[in-house]
This record gives C-alpha cells, structure tokens and sequence, in this order.
C-alpha cells in the first residue's frame, strides 16, 4: 500500500510541475504589447528618423532573453518605417519593458499612408499600427521566434484629444461647416 501511494504521489507532482512549467512557457510567449511615444528624431527631404516605444509584458515567473528582433511597422497595409536591432537584454519575470525602436520613415513611400493617416485623425478614429516581423528570445535555454504577422496595436484612441488638439479643430469646423461637410467628417 505503501508503495502505491509513494508511486501516486511522485506521479502527482510530476504532473504538477508539467502542468505548471506548460503554463509558464504558455505566459512566456503570450506577452501583452502597446505602443507609445511615437517622436520624430530627425528628418530630411528623403527620410524621417522616428523613435517608437513598444511596451511589453513578460506575464511568465522566469526570465526572458531578448536576442534581436526585425519589426516592420505599416498603417493601413503600407509600410512606413522598419526596425531591426542584435543588441541582447534580459526581461525579468512578471514585468513590462519598453523596446525603444528607432525607425527610418521614407517619405516616397510613405506617401501613399498620408492622406489616410490624417483623414482618420481629423474623424478621430482610433490609430492603428499594424507590426510585422519577428522576436528572437530565449526561455528557459529555448530558443524560441515570437512572429508577429500584421499585428494591429492602437497608438491612440484620439490623437487630437492626446494632443490638446480636440477643441481647436471643433472650433475650425463650427466656424467652416461646409468644409467639414465635404470632408465628411460631421
């Protein structure tokens, strides 16, 4: 009898740490992602350096070894800058970290995401940044690729309202209706 229950119990907490380990590993590459802070860097009559803050959250109880990552941030299916970096870091358990991205907008081919850019800013839709690329990290000594294939994250529910901005444009189209009727944006 002995015997049974020392072999049921050694079973139970081997299931136990299978169970838990399958949970951390399932936390560690189901992260919590936003973007913020977008800023302008630099620019030029070719190009604009931006720098982009992507928050992430490591939800596991271990560790996470970032090895490199290659994101091409795009709005509206058009791809508007890129970023790509080797530099390793460490994430620790049960925390968020920001992963400053410094990315290079070309103004030839970001044209064709202007206009839509600001017509959803001044109809203050939500701005939605979709992110495409890959995450290299390590877990645990896995290597392991986080694929992001055109993952949406919105930047701003109100960009106007983010920026103080709401007002003085409800202000322009009371004082323009028929510009704003054009525009459809009443």
């Amino acid at each position: 009898m002995k015997k049974i229950l020392l072999i049921g119990g050694l079973g139970l907490a081997g299931f136990g740490f299978y169970r838990y380990f399958k949970y951390q590993v399932n936390q560690a590459v189901n992260y919590g992602y936003s973007i913020k802070n977008f800023k302008v860097l630099e620019s030029d009559d070719k190009s604009v350096k931006v720098e982009l803050e992507i928050e992430i959250q490591n939800k596991s109880s271990f560790e996470v070894l970032i090895r490199s990552y290659n994101l091409k941030l795009s709005f509206k299916g058009k791809q508007f800058a890129t970023s790509v970096s080797t530099t390793e870091f460490k994430v620790l358990p049960n925390s968020s970290f920001s992963l400053k991205t410094i990315g290079t907008i070309n103004l030839e081919q970001s044209k064709v995401a202007v206009l839509p850019f600001l017509m959803d800013v001044i109809k203050r839709k939500p701005i939605n940044i979709e992110v495409s690329g890959l995450i290299r990290v390590k877990f645990l000594g896995i290597n392991s690729t986080l694929n992001f294939d055109k993952q949406q994250f919105t930047y701003s529910a109100d960009l106007l309202k983010d920026y103080n901005l709401a007002k003085p444009l409800e202000s322009f189209w009371k004082k323009y209706p028929k510009l704003a009727n054009l525009l459809k944006i009443n």
